[in-house]
């Protein structure tokens, strides 16, 4: 009776050290393009946005609120929209802006008026977003 041999022990440590190695430079190659890319050309991590403060203004039919922000990011930011919520998450309202291109290291003026008196006393939260998603938040108290 003839016995079958199995693949020597030889070509097996061959065989293993051909996947490791394949499989480490297929690893190198898949981890070098991340470390490697250049974070400058990811604009959403360069843009930055910060409520510096706001002031309310009550009217008699209506509310004005003034927002101060500043791009605390590297590159230049275009404000798109502005929200006015209660502290629920409410959307009580809300506006939409052209043209409100904010500089590096610039506080711009970004006003949201209601058509509705907001109750004095409340807290609400105004929320900026930026063109490309970038969002801020900011608590506020209206005056008595």
């Amino acid at each position: 009776m003839r016995t079958r041999l199995g693949v020597s022990p030889i070509i097996a440590t061959m065989i293993l050290i051909l996947i490791a190695t394949a499989a480490g430079v297929l690893l190198w190659i898949w981890v070098s393009g991340y470390v490697t890319g250049n974070p400058l050309t990811h604009s959403a991590l360069n843009e930055r946005i910060k409520i510096e403060a706001v002031r309310v203004d009550v009217g008699d039919n209506s509310t004005t609120v003034v927002v101060y922000v500043r791009n605390i990011g590297s590159i230049a930011v275009n404000v798109s929209s502005g929200y006015i919520l209660s502290v629920d998450g409410n959307v009580v309202v809300e506006s939409v802006f052209t043209g409100s291109l904010i500089k590096p290291g610039e506080v711009k003026q970004v006003t949201i008026t209601s058509n509705q008196v907001l109750i004095r006393g409340n807290m609400y939260i105004v929320k900026i977003v930026t063109q490309r998603g970038t969002e801020s938040l900011y608590s506020f108290i209206i005056p008595s």
